[in-house]
């Protein structure tokens, strides 16, 4: 049988990104670039959504994230966004919109049609800084996840029923890769169950909370906290679950914490 892969959530976490910042206003395109670079990114400055899809579409650059400025000249900031959501190629890459418009239903415009985050102007560079490192972390993820779906295409792909237990971040990513093959479309389904079972870790067992884990993306902190809870008392004995039956219409998923 296949073994499963040896990895750290660190590994495949955030290190570095390159960004690609979409922002016609020159000022505020400098600003954007001077505090990307200060915080390591390499970063691709373009003032159009036109200049961005041909980046995007016909060149050699590898983004890891995007920063996208809602209104734009010609085709919008929302209208480049449908288009990346809608490519196979790019629809995983996360997009975060910025603008200076505050209201919910401007908001709600970008994050409905699948920007990962959304800033409203003056930029503060700590959550610029801290969204697009949390950003690209899970978008790197995504893409370990699905390409270690097609290594290990075969251990439960024929399998009917299965109960199996989950304690660390660790335990539930290898067990999310190996469960996604019970599943007709094993690399669209992986996402969603790695997800499910990570909140089962971090907020069913060990009581983070999302304020609490937003604080502690902030600070890059999440992943040793997580470490430190799993090793007190209160914690240890506590165990996710999960329970699949495939049958010849549906697969059928339980989840506890």
């Amino acid at each position: 049988m296949t073994s499963l892969p040896q990895f750290s959530m660190k590994t495949i976490g955030f290190d570095s990104g390159n960004v690609l910042v979409v922002e016609d206003d020159n000022l505020m395109a400098d600003l954007l670039s001077l505090y990307l670079k200060e915080a390591y990114f390499n970063c691709t400055c373009v003032s159009s959504a036109e200049q961005a899809w041909n980046l995007l579409t016909q060149s050699d650059h590898k983004f890891n994230g995007i920063l996208l400025d809602k209104n734009l000249p010609g085709m919008s900031g929302v209208d480049l966004l449908k288009k990346i959501k809608s490519n196979k190629e790019l629809m995983d890459l996360p997009v975060i919109m910025e603008t200076a418009e505050v209201s919910d239903e401007a908001i709600l415009e970008g994050l409905n049609n699948g920007a990962y985050y959304y800033l409203t102007k003056p930029v503060v560079q700590e959550r610029l800084i801290s969204t697009l490192k949390a950003s690209i972390g899970d978008y790197r993820r995504h893409l370990y996840l699905k390409n270690e779906v097609k290594s290990i295409s075969s251990i439960f792909k024929n399998c009917l029923e299965g109960h199996f237990q989950f304690q660390t971040l660790l335990d539930s990513q290898r067990l999310a890769i190996a469960l996604a093959n019970m599943f007709p479309e094993p690399e669209r389904t992986i996402s969603g169950l790695s997800e499910l079972m990570t909140n089962a870790v971090e907020h069913g067992n060990l009581e983070i909370g999302y304020a609490k884990k937003t604080e502690l993306l902030e600070q890059e902190l999440l992943i040793d906290e997580i470490d430190d809870r799993l090793d007190k008392e209160e914690f240890s004995s506590r165990f996710g679950s999960i329970h699949l039956i495939k049958n010849h219409e549906k697969v059928e998923v339980t989840i506890t914490d």
